[in-house]
């Protein structure tokens, strides 16, 4: 894992929280996470496309998890926090 910048705290906090003591998000994290800080809810098939395209042997890391708030075509790219 990559040394983290200070801006980059708040997606960290966020990552953390739903990740325990893991390095990575799973499904049920990523579901979790979604409906109680963003009250997001996405079909099924949606989330397991999100953690297709965005993981790596359907975990999500931090950096991965960053990206998907920066990047112009990122899935959280509407959200600011």
């Amino acid at each position: 894992m990559k040394t983290l910048k200070k801006k980059n705290n708040k997606y960290q906090k966020f990552f953390f929280k739903y990740a325990g003591n893991k390095k990575y998000l799973n499904l049920k994290d990523l579901k979790k996470l979604m409906l109680k800080e963003f009250k997001l809810a996405y079909n099924n098939n949606v989330m397991i496309a999100c953690v297709n395209v965005w993981g790596v042997k359907k975990r999500i890391d931090i950096d991965q998890f960053i990206k998907m708030f920066k990047m112009k075509e990122g899935f959280f790219r509407d959200i600011k926090l």
